[in-house]
């Protein structure tokens, strides 16, 4: 497929996606910049995560370069229909010889194979309908090591939220962050501690919303909070996706 009806194809599919799933997905509607780059991305790193995903009939929306902890890495962004977070959370620790998760829960997930390391965020809905979105971020070993012992901080433009953060990956060309970092309290305390900080500085929450799972606007901006129990860990997981400048 031609790079430009490789464009209006992924876009086509993502409105469907944010008529269908609600606003939130504009975060990841945002990212589809670079798609000349998809083909070849997404043939090159395939392993045990890529397989799971496929084999579950995830659709792949796009792939594009990131900084991951401020080394190179990938994106790649999966819709789910039909499936709830928490499904597709429990196929992939099944697959990758995780712990579970929550029953009712999405899951921030690190899987290392042939010389890569693999971090598998799965966002559930926020509309209590049965489909998910699943952000994966790769990067080779060699990268990983060498920024593992960086001291790393919440991006530029985030709110000063609670917790380290453990994994940042930022999209200059969408001005999209990422962050995560290991918070203590429950995962429903953790969303609410970080949804009464993002209002204090004055962003407005949307309705589809859930306990863990939080979205809101301020201006051209968009940010979506996320709390789960993390299995490798027992520690709650904060993470937060956050798009400047969106339209």
């Amino acid at each position: 497929m031609k790079p430009d009806l490789c464009k209006i194809s992924v876009w086509r599919s993502c409105q469907s996606l944010i008529v269908k799933y609600g606003k939130w997905v504009l975060l990841l509607a945002a990212l589809i910049p670079l798609l000349s780059l998809q083909a070849s991305i997404f043939r090159r790193y395939k392993g045990q995560v890529v397989d799971t995903l496929n084999g579950m009939g995830g659709t792949h929306v796009y792939s594009t370069p990131v900084e991951v902890n401020g080394s190179p890495g990938t994106l790649s962004a999966y819709s789910f229909s039909g499936q709830t977070a928490a499904e597709v959370s429990a196929v992939l620790t099944s697959h990758l010889k995780l712990p579970p998760v929550p029953r009712f829960s999405g899951a921030f997930l690190t899987h290392q194979e042939n010389n890569r390391v693999q971090r598998v965020l799965v966002l559930p809905s926020g509309n209590g309908i049965n489909a998910c979105v699943v952000l994966l971020f790769d990067q080779a070993l060699r990268d990983a090591q060498r920024s593992a012992n960086k001291p790393l901080a919440w991006p530029e433009g985030f709110a000063s939220f609670s917790g380290t953060p453990r994994f940042t990956a930022v999209c200059a060309s969408t001005r999209t962050s990422f962050a995560t970092a290991e918070v203590s309290g429950a995962p429903e305390d953790a969303a609410q501690e970080a949804a009464s900080i993002l209002r204090a500085n004055g962003w407005s929450e949307s309705p589809a919303a859930t306990p863990t799972f939080r979205l809101f606007s301020e201006r051209n901006r968009l940010c979506a909070v996320f709390a789960s129990r993390n299995p490798q860990s027992g520690q709650t997981t904060l993470s937060v996706v956050q798009r400047n400048g969106a339209n």
